[in-house]
């Protein structure tokens, strides 16, 4: 009968304790640049339409991150020059790769992709 009652309790316990758990990490760590999500939305639908084979909707979409990159350079590059210049080489990057003659959807996307993870952690791309 002890070893019962010893059971039960024991069982118990995790039914009345919360449980508390670490909460993972979904967002990347602050950049120094502060919000770029509204270039990472730019950029993500930019790869969108490179996968979806629609090449000449990427090269516009890229033109729009160009436009709001270079329109915000003057705020963001005095927050902090070396963080603004590994996303303006990965910016370029995949703004030359889709405005070729004949863009290679292939490398487009290997560039767009580096666009967006330099976007989410500019810090760690140094």
């Amino acid at each position: 009968m002890k070893k019962l009652l010893l059971a039960l309790s024991l069982l118990a316990v995790p039914a009345i304790a919360p449980v508390v758990l670490p909460s993972p990490t979904l967002a990347a760590a602050p950049s120094a640049l502060g919000d770029l999500s509204s270039f990472q939305t730019i950029a993500t639908d930019t790869l969108k339409l490179v996968d979806a084979g629609d090449l000449a909707g990427a090269q516009k979409r890229i033109t729009d991150f160009e436009t709001a990159w270079d329109a915000a350079e003057p705020t963001l590059y005095a927050l902090d020059k070396a963080d603004w210049m590994v996303v303006d080489k990965a910016a370029d990057g995949a703004i030359s790769s889709l405005r070729k003659p004949k863009p290679d959807a292939a490398k487009a996307k290997v560039a767009v992709k580096k666009l967006i993870a330099t976007i989410q952690t500019p810090s760690a791309k140094k």
